[in-house]
């Protein structure tokens, strides 16, 4: 049983909300977040968005994308009520934001990670769901409030990006339904979608792409592949952080590899970690033991060490994994 009446009854009580999403957003976190956003406003209420890093260029095509603010103009604004989305904890939003913007009276956490924390008072947590969007979706559809074109299209973006366009395993036969509605209410073309988010890359990312891609390594066995990302290439090619979104895919792609891991040098020389599995590896256990997390095939986290350090030590402990997943598989196979 999810907790979508003491949601709605939230809904009904307050009028001043404010809502956020993780650093570094994808898709999922501003589908789901602009999604809710347009639907409070439906509803007549006082909505403001605040992000610690910037939307993406990609995903400025969705609607009301120019409102969500950052940190800077947080000044002394407290709502009502707190909306954190598809943060798996409340600092993942940000040290700012997570310190400063303290709501009055609740604070609600809707999240489709298994790694999840129940920091809200009120916590909409399903790891069944394919992404956040998912939950929005439901959470407006139980609130027998129809979506309008403006709102599928930015849960559809949602739902397209945590499924890896409906090719994960965690795309079901209810997610298709939820996507196939979502068209029709939004009359907009699928295509034009997936070539806003994937197909307008900017030179600079192509550019750094093959700066990172020169720094493969696969380890002696074949299993796990890392990459990396220094401030110097971000320098020489001109390219934001951001542009290394779906590095970690490519080599992950490589026949053979079970853990593929790319890790990003920060301005405050600590390293952004993005993992992906193939199944045997559940990611999102070895991101929490560097306070990370995320999914079983996908996960992250941000180690404070030097970018050469984090690549040594996740590759040691994605090989600890490797080898924990390889001894009960052949357990199992003697049983």
């Amino acid at each position: 049983m999810q907790n979508y009446g003491a949601l709605l009854n939230l809904f009904n009580r307050y009028h001043d909300f404010a809502l956020s999403t993780h650093i570094n957003p994808d898709g999922d976190a501003i589908g789901s977040e602009l999604g809710l956003y347009l639907f409070l406003t439906k509803l007549g209420k006082s909505v403001k968005m605040f992000n610690t890093d910037a939307v993406p260029g990609n995903y400025k095509f969705l609607p009301g994308w120019e409102r969500i603010e950052d940190v800077h103009a947080l000044r002394t604004y407290q709502p009502e009520v707190l909306i954190v989305l598809d943060a798996s904890t409340l600092e993942r939003i940000g040290k700012t934001l997570a310190e400063s913007l303290m709501p009055t009276h609740k604070l609600v956490n809707i999240d489709h990670h298994a790694t999840a924390e129940a920091f809200g008072d009120i916590n909409l947590i399903m790891p069944s769901a394919s992404s956040t969007s998912e939950i929005v979706y439901k959470l407006i559809k139980s609130h027998q409030t129809s979506i309008d074109k403006s709102c599928a299209v930015c849960l559809y973006t949602g739902l397209m990006f945590d499924t890896g366009c409906f090719r994960y395993s965690n795309t079901t036969a209810e997610t298709h339904r939820i996507a196939a509605e979502l068209i029709e209410v939004g009359e907009f073309a699928p295509d034009e979608v997936y070539r806003n988010v994937y197909e307008q890359l900017p030179v600079a990312k192509i550019r750094l792409s093959s700066e990172i891609l020169r720094t493969l390594q696969v380890t002696d066995d074949g299993k796990i592949a890392s990459v990396y990302a220094t401030q110097e290439m971000f320098r020489k090619t001109r390219a934001t952080a951001d542009a290394v979104e779906g590095i970690v895919n490519q080599i992950q792609a490589i026949a053979g590899v079970e853990v593929a891991l790319c890790v990003s040098e920060m301005t405050d020389r600590s390293a952004k970690v993005s993992l992906r599995s193939q199944g045997g590896v559940d990611v999102s256990q070895l991101a929490a033991e560097f306070d990370g997390g995320g999914h079983a095939r996908a996960a992250g986290c941000r180690v404070v060490m030097p970018y050469f350090s984090a690549i040594n030590t996740l590759v040691q402990t994605a090989q600890r994994y490797i080898d924990q997943s390889s001894t009960e598989h052949g357990d199992c196979q003697k049983d």
